[in-house]
């Protein structure tokens, strides 16, 4: 098993596309679940072990030391907020499968902004004629809205098709591992702008990793694919605010997920 697995991570790493071509065998399954298990596992005893007030000294949430237990139950929020993106993902490449590509992208980046808009107009302090406030109520309806036009996209997904994208999006979190190393570098040379450089190449390794490896899976041309995995990330942030507006999720856990 540890074999497979380190050849697997390996393949996720450099070569996306045959990794990808990996996660359609079923054994690819529990080798790219305990690559998970070591990043989610990596990342609590990263940020439990490194300056709490790094690499920003005057967070405003963030006051004292975070023991391992605040660290843990940050950790539990990752994988229903994974579970939700390979969900979003796979509703949007069925999105963007069929339809003209302009038509698709208008209405999908609308659809993606929907629940910011909601989230601003449920949080803000001023509310104005032109922007005006909504209720608890409203919020909770709206977002239930945005939530459900992906039921009839995911009805249309072949049952097959489930188990090699999870098996990919589990697995390409191989990327979070080895970026811990320019991160604990950073942590060690107390380097902020290192840090914050280590995390956004790793959004961008890991936007292209998932964009090469959902072409493979799903014969998606590069930028339906691209744009696949680019909306579901910013429907996977959405859920996490619109969790924390309703109060389900704390600040400091909110800020954990986003920032560290």
């Amino acid at each position: 098993m540890l074999r497979e697995t380190l050849q697997l991570a390996r393949q996720y790493l450099l070569a996306p596309s045959k990794g990808a071509e990996a996660a359609r065998e079923e054994k690819s399954l529990a080798p790219s679940l305990w690559i998970y298990v070591a990043f989610t596992a990596g990342y609590l005893l990263f940020y439990w072990l490194k300056p709490f007030d790094f690499p920003d000294k005057n967070a405003p949430l963030l006051r004292e030391p975070l023991g391992l237990f605040f660290w843990f139950k940050v950790v539990l929020w990752q994988p229903p907020l994974e579970l939700a993106w390979i969900v979003f993902l796979m509703g949007l490449v069925a999105w963007f499968r069929e339809g003209s590509l302009p038509v698709r992208l208008a209405a999908g980046v609308a659809w993606a902004a929907s629940p910011f808009l909601l989230i601003v107009a449920y949080l803000q302090q001023e509310p104005s004629l032109l922007w005006p406030s909504i209720s608890r109520p409203l919020f909770a309806a709206g977002s239930l809205v945005w939530l459900a036009l992906f039921y009839p996209l995911l009805k249309k997904t072949p049952k097959p098709d489930w188990r090699p994208l999870i098996s990919f999006m589990l697995g390409i979190n191989i990327i979070g591992i080895v970026l811990l190393i320019p991160m604990a570098a950073a942590v060690f040379m107390d380097s902020p702008d290192m840090f914050k450089a280590a995390q956004i190449a790793g959004g961008l390794w890991i936007l292209g990793a998932s964009m090469l490896g959902l072409r493979v899976l799903t014969g998606l041309r590069l930028p339906r694919a691209f744009m696949a995995v680019l909306l579901s990330m910013l429907f996977q942030a959405a859920l996490a605010l619109t969790l924390f507006a309703l109060g389900l999720v704390p600040k400091e856990i909110l800020k954990a997920l986003f920032y560290g």
